[in-house]
């Protein structure tokens, strides 16, 4: 017990030594990166989401065809039309799913709302779009036609159903079978790039699919959404000053004027031969080549811009048929 409290008082008593001269200095270790900045969640969601900004946009699409065509009703709760006559069924669709309940073509159609694929707009702000990916047309499933752009979201449903006939039998004939035969009616995609048509050799050579400058330049959402409209109206002549300048309207070298003519030359010939009945096909069972030409009218007279996505394809196609089917009746 002594032994034990002498130590204790022994321990207690030592005091610490002088404290010894520095050490060299560490070597500096490496700077890490900095990271990106990142954005403030609700200030991004602000940037559509104010009450402002969408009342504008709301009032803007309520008025286009999406939003108050006829074909909602007529085919939105069909199964086959609901994908593109319907916002739930566009959405369904995107998901490899059916959807038949039927709505309006509204904001969920074509924005993702924060999911990918997220596409970036001229001023890089990015852009949140259900589909950017290319799309393989339903008229053969087998051309693929990618605008590389936003723009491919729309030639999803702007595309032809029905391909340009064939003599499939061999004998020369083909039928058509009701009075909304044809191309459907809306087929814009297809003239933009330029292909679709049955195209008769003529005096008129066919533009290259994906030449014309109108598939970059001027594609669907440049022009039908110029500065972020929402009602997908008929474009400004604005939208167009970028390439040709101040211009009063869209016929541009007189080729609108020149592709009205065409048409209204072949809708006459059509007509004679009883294929168009009131600007409508005439069902019947009639020579192929003639019913190829009916499908070339209906291509650019449902596309709805006169030819205006592609003058030059749009030309070459009606005034080849126009002499193919002349010759033809001259021939007979």
């Amino acid at each position: 017990m002594l032994g034990f409290i002498l130590a204790f008082m022994f321990s207690s008593c030592t005091k610490e030594g002088p404290m010894g001269p520095a050490g060299a200095n560490g070597v500096d270790g490496t700077n890490g990166t900095d990271g990106t900045d990142g954005v403030d969640g609700i200030a991004f969601c602000l940037e559509c989401h104010t009450s402002t900004t969408i009342d504008n946009l709301t009032a803007q699409w309520s008025g286009s065809g999406h939003a108050t065509g006829s074909s909602l009703g007529y085919a939105g709760a069909r199964s086959g039309c609901s994908e593109c006559h319907s916002g739930v069924g566009f959405s369904a669709y995107l998901a490899g799913s059916e959807d038949i309940s039927g709505s309006p073509i509204g904001c969920s159609a074509c924005h993702s709302h924060g999911e990918p694929p997220v596409f970036q707009d001229d001023e890089g702000n990015p852009v949140f779009i259900s589909t950017v990916e290319a799309v393989t047309l339903v008229m053969n499933n087998t051309t693929v036609i990618d605008l590389e752009s936003q723009a491919n979201l729309c030639v999803n449903c702007h595309q032809p159903r029905t391909p340009a006939p064939v003599d499939d039998d061999g004998d020369g004939m083909f039928t058509v079978t009701s009075t909304h035969w044809g191309p459907h009616h809306g087929p814009q995609a297809v003239l933009l790039e330029g292909l679709g048509g049955a195209e008769f050799a003529g005096s008129v050579s066919y533009p290259g699919t994906k030449s014309h400058p109108h598939r970059k330049s001027a594609d669907c959402v440049k022009c039908h959404m110029n500065e972020g409209n929402h009602n997908f109206a008929a474009p400004e002549t604005s939208a167009c000053s970028s390439c040709h300048g101040d211009i009063d309207d869209f016929d541009v070298n007189g080729k609108l004027t020149e592709i009205h003519s065409l048409m209204e030359e072949l809708a006459e010939m059509l007509t004679e031969k009883g294929l168009l009945l009131d600007g409508h096909p005439n069902p019947g069972t009639y020579p192929v080549e003639e019913v190829a030409a009916l499908y070339n009218f209906l291509l650019i007279e449902e596309d709805k811009s006169e030819g205006l996505h592609n003058p030059t394809y749009a030309e070459a196609l009606l005034t080849n048929t126009i002499e193919a089917i002349s010759e033809a009746t001259a021939a007979n």
